[in-house]
């Protein structure tokens, strides 16, 4: 009589609870193309960012006000001026020249608040409204040359020209906006350019 031998009853392990196969595999494998399109992802928003901070780099307009009371051929004069320091054009959209707070619409209303004067002196004004400045342009927006001025209204208005303010609002070309404060160092990001004053230089 032969003997059979016990069998083994030990159950074959399940391909769904394998490591490396079955759902675990599959598992793994859809987290790692989840990571894998997610790192993808962050790349390309970030170079997107990188891409249009460059863009809005190489469009940036700067503004800059300077006043002086001689011209650059050493003739003495009342200069104010309003230069583009930046490397793209700077859409003005408004502009308010103020002395001591008091808004001005014009020379002759500088004068007559700094000086008391109200007959016209020989001069140049410019005006800033809706102006484009290319980059490295500059708005000659007065010039007073000393001669024919008596030598009270010159001295008066040569010490006015430190108190008074420009503010105004300026675009890039792609939209970004800033607001300019000449008592202020840096112009300062805006969504958008806030309504204007009721009274503006040249208007």
């Amino acid at each position: 009589m032969i003997e059979e031998k016990p069998r083994d009853q030990t159950p074959a392990p399940s391909p769904d609870k394998a490591f490396l196969g079955g759902r675990s595999f599959d598992l793994l494998m859809g987290l790692g193309v989840l990571l894998i399109s997610a790192i993808s992802l962050w790349v390309a928003v970030s170079a997107n960012r990188t891409q249009e901070r460059m863009l809005a780099a190489s469009v940036w307009p700067s503004l800059m006000y300077g006043t002086s009371n001689v011209s650059s051929e050493g003739e003495p004069q009342i200069a104010l001026d309003l230069l583009n320091r930046g490397i793209g054009p700077a859409r003005i959209r408004w502009a308010e020249i103020t002395y001591r707070d008091r808004p001005l619409r014009n020379l002759r209303g500088l004068l007559k608040e700094c000086c008391g004067q109200t007959t016209e002196v020989g001069s140049f004004t410019s005006g800033l409204q809706r102006r484009v400045l290319g980059a490295d342009e500059w708005i000659q927006i007065v010039r007073v040359p000393r001669e024919g001025l008596p030598d009270p209204l010159w001295e008066q208005l040569d010490a006015a020209r430190h108190e008074v303010r420009l503010r105004a609002c300026f675009c890039s070309v792609l939209d970004d906006c800033w607001l300019f404060d000449s008592t202020l160092d840096d112009a300062e990001p805006a969504d958008r350019c806030p309504a204007p004053p009721p009274v503006l230089w040249g208007t």
